[in-house]
């Protein structure tokens, strides 16, 4: 899955008051996967990783992910 938009996960952190940190915790995800795709070093990521992302931020998954091409 493709991130749409990183100003638009960045918005959704924001919005939780969390940092990529707890993001990760409630995602089980590791810090590093959502550090990098909230920095753009990684624009793409799987559709689990995508699904905990979305369901950690109570966010619809096409908002912040799009399939990939």
């Amino acid at each position: 899955m493709r991130v749409r938009s990183r100003q638009t996960l960045i918005m959704c952190l924001e919005a939780q008051g969390w940092s990529e940190r707890g993001l990760a915790r409630a995602a089980s995800l590791g810090h590093a996967t959502i550090n990098h795709l909230v920095t753009g070093r990684r624009t793409s990521c799987s559709a689990e990783t995508a699904e905990s992302i979305a369901l950690a931020l109570n966010c619809p998954i096409g908002a912040l992910f799009a399939p990939d091409s």
